[in-house]
């Protein structure tokens, strides 16, 4: 199924697919009637509520690094080598998890990740030094990133063109929030019951939230008779593959350091304690919820008239030249300062990557759709892991303010690259 508006048809996406947009066209009308259907809403709430859970999940380690590393006797270089066992393990599954959901839906898929991150986080209470702490989110890293497999995927049988941004949105905004809550909740288990409670409470929440996605949750009609995934030349013989795993590699490093370091940076820069901690940076967090959904609306409203590449870039492009303010954050010498522009920059990426994945959807195939969105969170993940051992080198050696200044230029280059490579063809195929 195509994805393109009319204003689109002008530029050459994707190549025909012979026998597997044909074994597509036949569920049309039923894939239809889904995007019809305000049963989408309610799937979109729980595709919400299981990316909370998911970032809370993995949230839970970065509120109490501080606290962990002291009782575990961890230096910040084995908290980097603890933050890449999980992005390894994220790198790898990421890809196949998207093959799994392109060949069994959504439901079975999201349903057992969600199970198993689950498990793993309630693991991670049990922890006693590095190896066991490395194990259980190595664990928690293999079965996360179905989540995302598994909401593209329901996003584009439930939703159609002009609201798929608004779906991805939602679950994306469902992660940010989940980092917003878990700062508090982590900080507040952790001063009354200790910090093994938070991975405990945490676990079981999650278990329960795969239990009602399997009762509620329901495949399209056209999804019940499963179809040949693309075979993987197919899908690498694609144009805009490679621009995509190489800009998501860039941009999301630095989301990584939004999630893995910040807390950490306010800790160590600012003196932030953990109530502290637990009372302030929900704030961060809550912006980038913002953004999410402020930039997946504003986009979607634009497809109408400029159609879907077009919007994308409209609002991709000036968020990504904000980006570059990070490097004032190792001057700012006021804790509100920090955390304002550091929230007003978590905003503007959570736009950025809201529309730069509904581009998925835009650019490929629906038959492909989720498993290049595996190939694009590995290629996400390997920046991550990457930058976790140089984040955590420098910091020990260095101190934070190189960290900020090479992370910096991430998305201004990737915009440019982005739009060389896939934004002017568009504008000049007619939409522009």
């Amino acid at each position: 199924m195509s994805s393109q508006t009319s204003s689109d048809s002008a530029v050459s996406i994707s190549p025909p697919l012979t026998g597997v947009e044909v074994a597509e066209s036949g569920g049309e009308t039923t894939l239809h009637a889904a995007h019809a259907s305000p049963r989408r809403w309610l799937y979109a709430g729980l595709l919400l509520l299981a990316s909370v859970v998911n970032y809370i999940d993995r949230q839970t380690l970065s509120v109490l690094a501080v606290t962990m590393q002291h009782d575990l006797h961890l230096t910040d270089v084995d908290y980097g080598h603890v933050v890449q066992a999980f992005l390894l393990a994220y790198m790898v599954m990421y890809t196949l998890s998207g093959r799994l959901v392109d060949r069994f839906g959504a439901r079975w898929t999201q349903g057992a990740f969600l199970l198993v991150w689950s498990v793993a986080d309630a693991c991670t209470g049990f922890a006693r030094g590095f190896f066991s702490l490395a194990t259980s989110r190595f664990a928690l890293g293999a079965a996360e990133p179905g989540n995302y497999t598994a909401s593209l995927r329901a996003s584009g049988d439930w939703f159609n063109e002009r609201e798929r941004s608004i779906a991805v949105g939602i679950y994306s905004m469902g992660g940010t929030l989940g980092a917003a809550v878990a700062v508090p909740i982590a900080a507040g288990l952790a001063t009354v019951l200790g910090w093994r409670s938070a991975f405990f409470v945490t676990g079981a929440i999650g278990a329960a939230l795969a239990a009602v996605w399997m009762w509620l949750y329901r495949d399209p009609e056209v999804q019940r008779e499963r179809t040949p995934s693309v075979p993987w030349r197919v899908v690498l013989r694609q144009p805009h593959i490679a621009v995509l795993l190489i800009t998501r590699t860039m941009t999301d490093s630095v989301w990584y350091f939004f999630l893995f370091w910040s807390v950490k940076y306010m800790q160590d820069a600012h003196g932030l304690t953990l109530k502290t901690v637990g009372t302030t940076l929900w704030i961060l967090y809550v912006a980038a919820d913002i953004g999410s959904l402020l930039g997946g609306f504003l986009s979607g409203k634009l497809v109408p008239r400029l159609g879907t590449l077009r919007a994308r870039f409209v609002v991709m492009l000036p968020v990504a030249a904000c980006m570059f303010a990070l490097c004032t954050v190792p001057h700012l010498h006021s804790v509100g300062a920090a955390i304002a522009v550091l929230s007003a920059l978590a905003l503007c990426h959570m736009a950025w990557m809201t529309n730069a994945t509904v581009m998925t959807l835009d650019l490929f195939p629906r038959s492909m759709a989720t498993t290049v969105q595996g190939m694009i969170g590995s290629a996400s993940a390997a920046g991550g892991l990457i930058t976790a051992a140089v984040i955590g080198s420098s910091i020990q050696t260095h101190g934070y303010a190189p960290v900020f200044y090479g992370l910096c230029m991430l998305h201004p280059l990737a915009a440019l690259l982005l739009w060389w490579r896939v934004g002017s063809r568009a504008v000049a195929g007619g939409q522009g």
